[in-house]
């Protein structure tokens, strides 16, 4: 993490408060603790808050201090994470997820972040560590080229949230594009799991992403009316670029069932080959085996028992068997 992000960051999140700010309209944020977000009121600069659910503060602070109705505040401290948006009687919720870069977690696993805003103050709540909120605050308070206003931060954030599915959209297809470059070269069986793999990931992502699309389409089809029309076009380039990576994702999820195709059919074709070199070698060595076994028997009359060069002779006899059975099978084309 950047050092001076990191003076920034609290070192224990025990309170519940991971970060607040004061935006100045200029791009940059000054930071404040609780007593300032307990003080706070509309007659100050726009104020972000972001906090951790799972912290009993928190849960506490939201429905009472915070200022948000009961029905708001479950929504905000819910765990259920699937994306949605709906108008409270004080603000506006929405419910989105974040690409999981999370260590020891799945990529697929989105992270839920739950933001509610009134135009003047911004809350986001999330229970796992997300890096679009870190970045934003380290534009407004390290950097000062962050949102001038609580709408423009509120369309910033989920446009990083976008920007981070799309990066993960793209690595996909990367991956794809190696894996195909390998087919011909590659051992299938492990080509194979590493498909099977990278399919799962897609289709869990999938999965995830589709209900965020729907919430989006809400969002732009009846937005809060603080956000303006200009952030309205944003919005509603946003929600496009999500349909976007929707399509991406089943171009790829359709190109890897190709790939598991043609996989599959060179494990077949391997297959069918092992087998038929192992015919051919049968083939050629079932009348020689035939010969051999019928010269083993231990009954009399055998020729050549007592000739010291019959050994010899029937060996000659086995090459030239041999050789015609080659001459055969390759003016039989099986060779």
């Amino acid at each position: 993490m950047d050092k001076e992000l990191a003076e920034h960051l609290p070192l224990d999140e025990a309170d519940g408060l991971i970060f607040a700010c004061l935006l100045d309209g200029e791009g940059g944020a000054d930071r404040i603790g609780w007593e300032g977000v307990e003080s706070w009121t509309p007659t100050h600069p726009p104020l972000w808050i972001h906090v951790n659910s799972s912290v009993e503060r928190v849960r506490r602070w939201l429905p009472t201090d915070g200022g948000l109705t009961e029905p708001t505040s479950g929504a905000m401290l819910s765990s259920e994470s699937r994306p949605r948006v709906f108008h409270g009687s004080k603000g506006f919720v929405a419910i989105l997820r974040g690409i999981n870069l999370n260590p020891g977690t799945e990529v697929e696993d989105l992270v839920s972040l739950h933001m509610w805003s009134d135009g003047e103050r911004l809350i986001t709540v999330r229970e796992e560590k997300l890096n679009s909120t870190r970045n934003l605050f380290q534009k407004l308070v390290t950097e000062r080229e962050g949102p001038h206003t609580i709408p423009q931060l509120y369309v910033e954030l989920i446009d990083d949230l976008t920007n981070g599915i799309g990066g993960i959209v793209a690595e996909y297809d990367d991956q794809l594009d190696d894996i195909e470059e390998r087919t011909e070269r590659d051992d299938p069986s492990e080509l194979r799991q590493e498909l099977g793999d990278l399919r799962q990931e897609v289709v869990g992502l999938r999965r995830f992403l589709a209900p965020q699309r729907e919430a989006l389409n809400r969002l732009m089809a009846d937005p809060p009316g603080w956000l303006g029309e200009r952030l309205g076009l944003e919005l509603r380039e946003i929600a496009d670029r999500t349909q976007r990576h929707i399509e991406e994702i089943d171009v790829a999820r359709e190109r890897a069932l190709v790939l598991k195709d043609d996989i599959a059919n060179r494990l077949s074709e391997q297959m069918n080959r092992n087998m038929y070199v192992l015919s051919i070698v049968a083939a050629i060595f079932l009348p020689l085996s035939f010969i051999t076994g019928l010269l083993g028997i231990n009954v009399g009359g055998m020729p050549g028992v007592s000739d010291g060069s019959a050994f010899w002779l029937t060996c000659a006899m086995l090459a030239v068997l041999l050789g015609l059975e080659l001459i055969i099978f390759r003016w039989l084309k099986w060779m």
